[in-house]
């Protein structure tokens, strides 16, 4: 897989909003990335549908557009293979005013448990560990996040919710995507 350099944040949400979807990058990334930590097939097709019925009311996009967004899951499903390593929210840029980069981050959590939703319908047989996040990540998506922009607390306040969803969704992926082979455990540890 070519490891093409996405555009940037704003670039992608200005594309979203030139074709009237109403959505932006943080959500849509959210999305791609529940169907992926769901358990979707890891092919280039089968998310196309979902996403389409999630943002263009089953219809499809524009052909610019569904490259674009081809492309954007093209590099979650790299980056959640990578071991994990190197997955990332798509979030604005650090120097963007706090309480945008939470709105867009409390976005990101709506979308991927609405991906995740469309894709996982096992959940209740998952480990507790995996119910846990997606409560906590439903929790974060539904927050009023009111941070002081100029406070240091804050601010690491919002790196640590970030990296929460960051490990939460390689929980989910290596739960229901990693082992698509074999079905979730019914074993009691």
């Amino acid at each position: 897989m070519n490891s093409a350099v996405l555009p940037s944040f704003d670039k992608i949400s200005q594309a979203l909003e030139e074709a009237e979807l109403f959505t932006n990058a943080a959500e849509t990334h959210g999305v791609l990335s529940g169907f992926v930590c769901g358990g979707i097939a890891l092919d280039d097709k089968s998310w196309q549908p979902l996403f389409n019925d999630v943002v263009n009311e089953g219809m499809a996009l524009s052909s610019s557009l569904k490259k674009l967004i081809a492309e954007i899951y093209a590099d979650v499903v790299k980056q959640c293979a990578d071991d994990g390593l190197g997955f990332h929210l798509l979030l604005p840029k650090d120097e963007k005013p706090l309480d945008e980069r939470a709105e867009a981050m409390a976005q990101w959590a709506q979308g991927f448990l609405v991906g995740f939703g469309m894709v996982q319908q096992s959940l209740n047989q998952a480990s507790e560990d995996v119910q846990e996040v997606i409560r906590d990540i439903r929790d974060i998506s539904q927050l009023s996040l009111d941070f002081e922009q100029e406070d240091e607390e804050s601010e690491i306040a919002f790196t640590e919710i970030v990296e929460y969803l960051r490990v939460s969704a390689m929980l989910c992926f290596n739960t229901f995507s990693r082992q698509t082979s074999s079905p979730v455990s019914n074993t009691l540890h």
